[in-house]
């Protein structure tokens, strides 16, 4: 808790803090812990939250009331949502993973049947597939470059998905 207090100046701040951080703290770890289900990344979740509340502490003119408490949950809500959805993102295999664990497990000649069927999809399907498995682009950068929403472009990724496992499986008989 020191640390927090090293980042506030007023004393009447400091006091406010102190008795947020008393009487929120485990409800703020019970969120973030709900969401993450991993004790070390809520705990980080709690840190991060307690330093956006530093930032915006003169919005807090109560401690003890329902309206702080739900400022402070919403808070570490988002911010637990924002580092599971990092964590999914993360956890995600890379489309040059995938190759490459498919080249080892079955061998370079399904990797090249793979290219084959990508390029046998429609050019709006293999067009997303490639811009964002192969060369890394974010959903959200694949529509601004193909002027298209995002939700398009997941769209387009489940068809092509579902389209080139039909033409794997066609390939196999």
């Amino acid at each position: 808790m020191l640390i927090y207090l090293a980042l506030i100046e007023g004393e009447a701040d400091k006091r406010k803090f102190e008795r947020l951080y008393m009487n929120y703290r485990q409800t703020m770890y019970y969120i973030a812990y709900g969401i993450l289900k991993n004790r070390a990344v809520a705990e980080d979740a709690v840190h991060q939250a307690f330093l956006r509340v530093i930032d915006r502490l003169e919005k807090i003119n109560e401690e003890d009331c329902h309206k702080t408490r739900g400022y402070l949950v919403i808070i570490t809500k988002h911010i637990a949502i924002d580092m599971y959805r990092k964590q999914q993102r993360e956890q995600a295999l890379s489309y040059e993973e995938l190759e490459y664990s498919v080249a080892d497990t079955v061998g370079s000649d399904r990797t090249n049947e793979i290219w084959q069927a990508i390029d046998q999809l429609p050019a709006n399907y293999s067009m997303v597939l490639k811009l964002v498995y192969s060369h890394g682009y974010t959903n959200k950068e694949a529509a601004q470059m193909l002027h298209i929403t995002e939700e398009n472009v997941r769209q387009r990724i489940a068809r092509a998905k579902k389209k080139l496992a039909e033409i794997l499986e066609e390939g196999e008989t």
